[in-house]
């Protein structure tokens, strides 16, 4: 069986959307001001204020949600709506989501914060905690409000944290259909609300490398049906590289599937060896590097980049961000997504793009 994919929405910062990816009519990063003092910290980018509106959810989902989960449910929820997953019973649906961790913003949740001791903290910080605190703070929660909202009663997996769990979702996404536990999945992620607790939990994993963290949520879904989609999945493969003869190896698996994609795009720790290791086993393809252009987008990334890969196969170009520069007119009938986790963990995502009709006929 076949696993098709149709496009979702992505809600990215700065309020980017694909044409400015694609085009790259991309304004300057900042900072905020509000970080830590980490020196290796280059732009930031933010999901800004009234760049989207929630769609309609339950009232103890609007209570509890705060500004990262209303990402992940608004593009859930406008992903699903354009997708055909009310055609599927509730037990042949899946949600697989890659999640930041879910800290409350510390501005707004100043609890018992003029107390001089320990007692005097915990007798007023009981009085001040929010009554639905706990929820706020479970990532878990994020995913159990979509799955209800969506009445999605099949396969319900999250994985956390960074862009490695949003190409494990995807990745998990896609062998739930082909081991046929679901016949449908939305597939997203969120990259991680910017904060001082956000330095903070990852000062160990970035602190030896330029960091540039952008706000974003993304979905995707997936199905079996070809004539309601124009794209598919043709291959996945996953591994961990060390080194880089280990990232070779990983090239020479895909490299093996003899399918040479026109287009890549690159999303997580892209460094310099590992584009240019790409160049050398697929020297025809355009690159693109997604960090580079808009920032880490943490778990979103992967699910941006299928996004992207379907918005250039809709206007028929191939873009190159990494070695030219340029935007070519060429529909890529291969685009091969490539995501770099942070601790060398490493996805490899071939998407064959625009099917024919006759494809679909001969497919049916």
């Amino acid at each position: 069986m076949g696993i098709y994919i149709t496009s979702g929405v992505s809600l990215l910062p700065d309020g980017l959307n694909m044409d400015n990816l694609i085009n790259g009519t991309i304004k300057p990063a900042r900072l905020s001001g509000h970080t830590p003092h980490l020196p290796n910290i280059i732009g930031e980018r933010f999901i800004e204020e009234g760049a989207f509106v929630m769609p309609p959810t339950d009232k103890m989902i609007r209570r509890a949600a705060h500004a990262q989960s209303q990402w992940v449910l608004y593009t859930g929820i406008k992903t699903w709506e354009n997708s055909n997953g009310e055609a599927f019973s509730p037990e042949q649906r899946g949600l697989f989501i890659g999640m930041g961790t879910s800290d409350a913003d510390n501005n707004a949740y100043l609890i018992a914060a003029d107390t001089t001791d320990d007692e005097s903290y915990v007798s007023k910080a009981l009085v001040e905690t929010p009554p639905l605190m706990g929820l706020v703070l479970l990532n878990t929660s994020t995913a159990s409000q979509l799955s209800q909202h969506l009445n999605i009663c099949g396969d319900n997996v999250f994985f956390s944290p960074h862009v490695d769990a949003g190409g494990q979702a995807l990745l998990e996404g896609y062998y739930s259909l082909k081991e046929n536990r679901s016949q449908f999945a939305l597939c997203g992620g969120n990259g991680q609300k910017i904060s001082p607790w956000y330095y903070l939990a990852y000062e160990r994993l970035i602190k030896d490398m330029a960091w540039f963290p952008a706000e974003a949520a993304s979905f995707i879904t997936l199905h079996g049906d070809n004539q309601q989609a124009d794209h598919e999945i043709v291959h996945v493969y996953r591994m961990t590289s060390q080194n880089s003869h280990q990232y070779a190896r990983f090239l020479s698996e895909v490299n093996a599937w003899n399918l040479p994609p026109d287009q890549i795009i690159h999303v997580g720790k892209t460094e310099d060896p590992f584009t240019t290791q790409a160049y050398d086993t697929f020297p025809e393809a355009l690159q693109f590097n997604l960090d580079k252009a808009v920032g880490y987008t943490g778990a979103a990334a992967p699910f941006i980049a299928v996004n992207l890969a379907l918005a250039m196969a809709k206007k028929g170009v191939a873009v190159d961000n990494v070695n030219l520069n340029l935007i070519r007119q060429q529909l890529p009938r291969l685009t091969l997504v490539l995501a770099h986790g942070l601790e060398n963990q490493c996805i490899a995502v071939l998407l064959r793009m625009g099917l024919t009709k006759r494809e679909k006929c001969d497919e049916a």
